[in-house]
């Protein structure tokens, strides 16, 4: 037990671990920012996942 707490010790003064990013609440009113923009155009050019299921005959 003492050998994971040490572990953990490590890990949370290690600089090299990656930090979540800060994110900002976005009115419905707000501009996109560019990368909000190019995130919304390529999950709309994409094919939905079910698109080639929702024609089979029940």
């Amino acid at each position: 037990m003492a050998q994971a707490h040490a572990d953990f010790a490590d890990l949370r003064n290690a600089d090299d671990i990656p930090r979540p990013r800060r994110v900002r609440v976005r009115r419905p009113d707000g501009a996109l920012t560019a990368e909000e923009a190019d995130l919304r155009q390529r999950l709309q050019t994409q094919p939905h996942p079910n698109a080639a299921t929702s024609t089979r005959e029940p």
